[in-house]
């Protein structure tokens, strides 16, 4: 995971770096490029300053899903149908910058918890968790559907809606290891949300 972090912080900073900002759509999505910079440099961070896993799913299913879902909204941007007009981009640049700062907030209040895979460490109650269950698959649910609007083709659409199942099928086989190997799990479970405050 960190080699394709690096990468991906790597290009997004050069484009961060030659992104004229002049405009609300433009001054959106430098900030959603710095918002994706910052968050993989969090996650570089807490993949080198993770201890091991108290448990890890074995299945295979779960595993080959994590790594697709992870994946996913990178193939979105290559889906696009049309050039958005300035509506469809302002959009498209605010849900991409309020799931990536969201998802930003979860990266940091996880910290060393943090596995694409899904594992236990330890229970994240701080920050969004405090809500939430699985805050960051809700910030690139989010960030995604902004590029699917962006994109705005049957293609890309369905691509969102395979990663929104994606996600929710991540959470329920992650809160299976959760619930066998983190005795205060359960209770948490109990008092917060899964994806939405509020809901389920």
């Amino acid at each position: 995971m960190v080699p394709l972090a690096v990468l991906v912080l790597v290009l997004n900073s050069g484009s961060l770096a030659h992104h004229p900002v002049g405009g609300i759509v433009s001054a959106l999505r430098w900030l959603g490029v710095a918002g994706i910079c910052a968050f993989y440099t969090l996650l570089v961070w807490a993949y080198l300053r993770r201890g091991p896993a108290v448990a890890t799913s074995s299945s295979v299913t779960a595993h080959a899903c994590a790594i697709i879902a992870t994946l996913t909204p990178f193939a979105v941007p290559l889906l696009q149908a049309t050039l958005p007009g300035p509506g469809r981009q302002l959009a498209a640049d605010s849900l991409v910058l309020a799931g990536v700062a969201w998802s930003v907030w979860s990266i940091h209040s996880l910290g060393t918890n943090l596995s694409v895979l899904a594992q236990a460490r330890d229970v994240a109650d701080r920050g969004p968790y405090r809500w939430v269950r699985h805050p960051l698959y809700a910030g690139e649910i989010v960030s995604t559907l902004g590029l699917t609007i962006a994109s705005w083709s049957p293609t890309a659409i369905s691509l969102w809606l395979a990663l929104c199942a994606m996600q929710g099928y991540r959470a329920m086989r992650e809160e299976q290891v959760l619930l066998r190997a983190l005795p205060g799990y359960r209770a948490y479970r109990a008092r917060t949300a899964a994806l939405l405050p509020g809901i389920f």
